[in-house]
């Protein structure tokens, strides 16, 4: 293995190790489904065992507002309706970071690349770290301002299906518009980074926010409707951000109104079917060792013994 091939590793493999554990929660755990309790989680077509069901975030900011005036009505302080109140938002935001530890974490791999491999040896962790938290931060206010995005929606539609509908409109228009384009572009940009004091810091940051932001922009209409899903909602959740983590490999291009797909990893799995038989043919040759047919006990072994006879 190269060293370069051992430094993407090293940024590489912990990010999809995590990407995999949040996966796994997610489909296993069903942490917002389960915070919403019983009667979001059974509801008709909310696509009960299928996932956390956006319907569940709705339920558990209502649960939070219902449990406060009970409490308050019931004539109790104050402070335990504030606490269930709490108790129901905490869920709702761990919730919506597992979502989006699982979907974004891949994207994040390239910038985390960059900056360690423009950093000192000394502050290549922080750097990271300082990317990975900007990064958080500015996904956790897109968040909740998608999250109020899709309760809206659903409240004035009455419906999951029209406002699934409309999300699927809202992203067809966004994914053939040029600012997609742009959007796209931009976060696949990558600035210098200062090496040394509060400079180098301050430039983690700013790249963190700033690739957050146009990967917040090229993805927000995927989102919604990741969000806006009644059932199947894990399945579409692997369907947007495959299509999320794949369309940054293509190369920038002129923003204008077009259809986008992702050529180049169409391109990188032809060339991988293609050179599939190869590679097993020569993996097979190599298991046969170094001796293969002049080895000993081989043909070319007893050819050399009947020449020396």
């Amino acid at each position: 293995m190269t060293p370069e091939a051992r430094e993407r590793r090293r940024i590489r493999t912990p990010v999809l190790a995590v990407t995999a554990v949040a996966w796994a929660v997610t489909l296993l755990a069903d942490p917002l489904r389960s915070a919403s309790g019983s009667g979001a989680g059974s509801a008709p077509g909310s696509g009960a065992g299928q996932g956390p069901a956006p319907a569940a975030l709705d339920a558990r900011l209502a649960h939070a507002g219902h449990a406060h005036h009970a409490v308050v009505d019931a004539g109790l302080p104050a402070s335990h309706a504030s606490h269930a109140s709490t108790e129901n938002v905490a869920g709702l935001l761990i919730g919506w970071a597992l979502m989006l530890t699982a979907m974004m974490a891949p994207l994040l791999i390239p910038a985390l690349r960059h900056v360690r491999a423009r950093s000192l040896r000394s502050r290549r962790w922080r750097v990271v770290s300082l990317v990975t938290v900007a990064h958080a931060a500015v996904w956790t206010v897109g968040g909740i301002v998608l999250l109020a995005v899709a309760s809206a929606l659903r409240s004035v539609t009455g419906h999951a299906d029209l406002a699934v509908l409309l999300g699927l409109v809202a992203a067809l228009s966004w994914q053939l518009s040029p600012l997609k384009q742009y959007c796209l572009n931009r976060h696949c940009a990558y600035p210098p980074i200062s090496s040394f004091g509060s400079a180098a810091d301050r430039d983690a940051l700013r790249f963190g926010a700033t690739h957050a932001a146009w990967c917040l922009g090229s993805c927000w209409a995927l989102m919604l409707v990741s969000l806006l899903a009644p059932a199947w909602h894990v399945a579409v959740m692997l369907v947007v951000s495959a299509w999320m983590w794949v369309e940054p490999l293509d190369r920038p291009e002129r923003p204008t109104w077009r259809v986008r797909l992702p050529l180049r990893f169409l391109r990188i799995a032809r060339a991988t079917v293609r050179s599939l038989p190869q590679r097993v043919a020569i993996r097979a040759g190599g298991s046969m060792g170094p001796a293969g047919l002049a080895g000993p006990g081989g043909l070319g072994a007893g050819v050399s013994r009947s020449g020396r006879r």
